[in-house]
């Protein structure tokens, strides 16, 4: 994979610097990958904010998320950097681990077994299957 399209596939990282939406990021990439982890991070890198929205007539309490927040800010940029490295890695070796389909082909299989007619002597034996059992029925 070249280098755009490591790029093109880690866009998220975008809102982990933004101060508000830091925790989308990791909520959208835990969706597309259906990590929940990834998405419990994200509400976590939310809530602070979340609360210093609600709480912002309340100045000491206000301070305290807005530190907090800031942190946490802090510590998504570092950790979606890092996770968007891992997932590059990911996607280089997504073509060398992936499952490739296989097709049986099975057209020479009846070609090959031509001196016997299976369909003949399948039928032949339901046949003689029937007769023995109507046999013993009468005696």
């Amino acid at each position: 994979m070249n280098a755009f399209e490591k790029i093109k596939r880690s866009w998220w990282v975008i809102f982990s610097v933004l101060i508000v939406l830091n925790g989308l990021g990791f909520i959208y990439i835990g969706f597309l990958h259906k990590n929940k982890n990834w998405v419990i991070e994200g509400i976590i890198y939310e809530i602070p904010w979340l609360f210093g929205i609600i709480l912002s007539d309340f100045d000491p309490i206000l301070d305290v998320y807005v530190a907090i927040s800031m942190v946490l800010l802090l510590v998504s940029i570092v950790r979606s950097v890092w996770v968007a490295i891992k997932l590059a890695d990911v996607y280089d070796n997504e073509d060398k681990y992936a499952i490739q389909s296989t097709q049986l082909n099975n057209s020479n299989v009846t070609k090959d077994n031509k001196e016997f007619p299976t369909t003949i002597a399948c039928c032949s034996c339901v046949i003689l299957i029937f007769i023995s059992y109507a046999l013993l029925a009468l005696i």
